[in-house]
């Protein structure tokens, strides 16, 4: 967008909701392996019902939306459309929901990608309802919940500029900004 005093305004409203997804996406990850260690301590049960769960859940979302399987997996199609335009709107709770249930269960998979799949359909959600296009908000998601998740506002202006380009430089460094402000110590990681 244009270089606006309103659309700087609407970038750091945009950086502070990205802060809260990645603050309750971080307590929702710590939070998954604590529950289950509490009610099922024994690694084998603790699979076997995270797996129930996913299973149950995927299959609570296909009778919903018959044919998406699209909360499984790394989801990059789902990415490129939020990117274009095009999120369904509890795309990123039922992602974060996913994300949680399989790796708090102890099962093996990365917290990055679901992040970039959060924030993009997020943003592609938020960002009309602020008077911003939904790909430059899924492009502002992307990035600003990288940064609240993990702490690294310098990694993640390269990511953007390599991801999206330098054209857009200075709204993804103030939402960045905003959302490494905010985030303040919530991480995906503890040290």
């Amino acid at each position: 967008p244009n270089l606006t005093p309103v659309t700087l305004l609407q970038c750091i409203g945009m950086g502070v909701l990205f802060a809260l997804l990645s603050i309750l996406f971080c307590r929702m990850m710590h939070a998954a392996p604590r529950l289950y260690d509490k009610y099922l301590p024994n690694p084998v049960a603790r699979a076997a019902a995270g797996g129930a769960l996913v299973i149950a859940l995927t299959f609570l979302v296909w009778l919903w939306n018959p044919g998406t399987y699209d909360y499984n997996g790394a989801g990059t199609a789902v990415i490129h459309a939020a990117i274009g335009g095009e999120a369904r709107p509890e795309a990123f709770l039922l992602k974060m929901l996913f994300t949680t249930i399989t790796l708090g269960a102890g099962f093996k998979g990365g917290e990055i990608v679901p992040v970039f799949f959060t924030g993009a359909t997020f943003g592609c959600t938020a960002a009309p309802l602020l008077g911003l296009h939904p790909s430059f908000g899924a492009g502002l998601g992307m990035v600003c919940v990288f940064c609240g998740v993990t702490n690294c506002p310098i990694s993640t202006l390269l990511i953007s500029f390599e991801m999206f380009g330098f054209e857009g430089m200075l709204y993804y460094a103030i939402a960045v900004s905003i959302s490494y402000m905010l985030s303040g110590y919530y991480s995906l990681y503890h040290d």
